[in-house]
């Protein structure tokens, strides 16, 4: 679980460990499950209040991945990535996005950051308020490319490999 307050993941506790906040609320709403991850057609995932998963085995190519309070977890190792580009639009607010990247696809990072953070593999573009600009050497004459559109209020989005 994130923090409505602050965004930390707080996971189980009752309050958040980095501010304190009443988690109470927030984990009564999980237990009636009133929230859901919804997919909107077949480019849109929105959580919720929760945690979903998405991987490559199906086509991700132009898809959204929007969490709101929530974490979404995006594995693109899970199946062989497509030659050309994939692009992935990621908005995290109050909530966290983590991506598995291969480690032979190179990646470019854009978007903006607004008292949020992005992280591509160990290297922190933002954390606060500012514009995200991140590529790997080579990037345009690579046969696997990623190109991520990453937008974090209050949330964080990860790259790792």
């Amino acid at each position: 679980m994130f923090c409505p307050k602050c965004g930390t993941e707080s996971g189980p506790n009752r309050f958040c460990r980095s501010c304190g906040t009443n988690l109470t609320v927030v984990s009564n709403v999980l237990d009636e499950g009133a929230v859901r991850s919804i997919t909107l057609g077949r480019n849109t995932t929105l959580c919720i209040f929760q945690n979903s998963v998405l991987s490559n085995t199906v086509d991700l190519n132009g898809h959204t991945a929007v969490s709101i309070f929530g974490g979404t977890r995006i594995d693109l190792t899970a199946a062989p990535f497509q030659v050309g580009e994939m692009r992935l639009t990621l908005i995290s607010i109050f909530g966290g996005i983590d991506v598995l990247v291969p480690d032979d696809v190179a990646v470019r990072v854009t978007g903006i950051s607004i008292f949020g953070g992005v992280n591509v593999i160990g290297r922190e573009l933002s954390n606060g308020m500012g514009t995200n600009h991140y590529e790997t050497p080579g990037y345009s004459g690579a046969s696997r490319r990623l190109h991520i559109d990453a937008t974090s209020i209050f949330g964080s989005v990860k790259i790792n490999r």
